[in-house]
């Protein structure tokens, strides 16, 4: 039976190939017909390779007459709407919103359809790095477009740049009519490209050269806080990008040549990231094999362990609030269940699913569960969240101000490690 599905698949892969070295890939634009054909071999290749790494699972898709039916439906309402719809329509929308259509179906909201544009910066967030200058820019109403902050040994700090500095020209051409998104647009993407800038600094034109480079992402900050004679080390983790292990490792080494016996993580407005960057960073706390996440697909349960070996031992209080979501959860829960760790803001997200990601052809990306997870204890948190040991609600001056002295979350922090 096997033999005889492998054949077929053979067959019909010679007859599309046929018509496929046909077409000329190198051009920029193709009829409706060659849109099909490739949309069609895509489609083949992907459900034959999925065979070989799945083959022995009798879910497996194949394509079959029914597919076939399917996808004559789909490529007669494509040509339709081009051929005959009283408006002209974009082709590439067109795609797009089909795509994301057969995701709307799924109702799943973390299993998502991304364009190309959008796909560059999901994946730069996730990867934790970019290549362009290093800057974070704002523009205030009917204003300059102004750097906001300028990341550590990044090109854009090699090279003298500023916070505060306002974008006049790009290599001699006007862009103070140009939008934050405009600019970033025009710099960032490419490694090793030059680029002068003329900026505006204190009243002053300024000009500064500048090479693009691969820029770090920090995910990682922290701080060294004293109470009474006490020192208590400070991290916030803001994504769980795949290099913030490599971030945090360091931070903690910086941090203990302060001598501190007592940690505070900060993981509010932490919505996830990368699931073995935060194996990774449990492994910094938890000793080897303690449990840290069980993780079901569709067959079996497998336990994800802690990877460390001779960790420092700290005292510790994790930050929650009701943002922090899917990875920092994972974090969350294994310190409090395997050291006893006290929760403390509100609770969190609940997201207990764990998403795969598949890059398209065109650059887009496809993001769909794949499984679900519990805690190191078996725990449950997906819609339901994770309640804190010690429930307290920020104080509202904090959001006007940004100081310690108001964070009421962080201050019962420091409270509980001081008891």
């Amino acid at each position: 039976m096997k033999k005889k599905k492998n054949k077929t698949n053979n067959k019909l892969l010679k007859k599309l190939k046929k018509h496929y070295s046909k077409i000329d890939l190198s051009k920029k634009k193709f009829n409706t017909l060659e849109l099909i054909l490739i949309f069609i071999m895509a489609l083949v290749f992907g459900v034959l390779i999925g065979e070989m790494i799945y083959g022995g699972n009798k879910n497996s898709v194949s394509l079959t007459s029914n597919n076939y039916a399917e996808i004559d439906e789909i490529k007669s309402t494509y040509n339709t709407i081009l051929n005959e719809y009283i408006n002209k329509v974009d082709k590439k929308t067109l795609k797009d919103a089909a795509i994301k259509g057969m995701f709307t179906v799924l109702g799943d909201k973390h299993s998502t359809y991304f364009t190309q544009k959008e796909t560059e910066s999901f994946q730069d967030e996730l990867n934790g790095y970019f290549y362009g200058l290093g800057t974070t820019v704002y523009q205030p109403k009917d204003g300059l477009v102004t750097i906001n902050e300028v990341y550590k040994d990044s090109p854009a700090e090699k090279a003298g740049l500023k916070k505060g500095d306002q974008y006049l020209k790009i290599n001699g051409k006007d862009v103070t009519k140009l939008t934050s998104e405009q600019i970033s647009e025009r710099i960032k993407g490419t490694n090793g490209k030059e680029f002068t800038l003329t900026i505006k600094r204190n009243d002053k034109e300024v000009s500064v050269k500048v090479t693009t480079g691969k820029v770090a992402i920090p995910s990682v900050s922290s701080k060294l806080i004293t109470n009474n004679n006490k020192k208590i080390g400070y991290i916030e983790i803001s994504i769980f990008a795949s290099n913030t292990d490599e971030q945090l490792k360091e931070t903690l080494k910086n941090l203990q040549k302060d001598n501190i016996k007592d940690l505070i993580i900060d993981l509010r407005y932490n919505q996830g990231g990368q699931l073995d960057t935060v194996i990774n960073v449990a492994s910094e706390f938890l000793d080897k094999k303690v449990p840290i996440i069980q993780i079901s697909d569709k067959k079996a349960t497998q336990i994800r362990y802690s990877e460390g070996n001779d960790n420092p031992k700290y005292n510790i209080v994790v930050l929650i609030n009701d943002v922090s979501a899917s990875a920092s959860e994972v974090l969350a829960a294994a310190l409090n269940e395997q050291l006893g760790a006290p929760l403390i803001g509100t609770t969190t997200y609940g997201k207990g699913t764990v998403q795969k990601t598949k890059e398209l052809t065109d650059g887009s990306l496809i993001k769909y569960t794949i499984e679900t997870w519990k805690t190191s204890k078996g725990n449950n948190i997906d819609k339901v969240g994770i309640k804190p040991t010690i429930k307290i609600e920020q104080n509202n001056n904090y959001y006007k101000t940004g100081k310690d002295q108001d964070d009421a979350q962080l201050q019962k922090a420091i409270e509980t490690l001081n008891k």
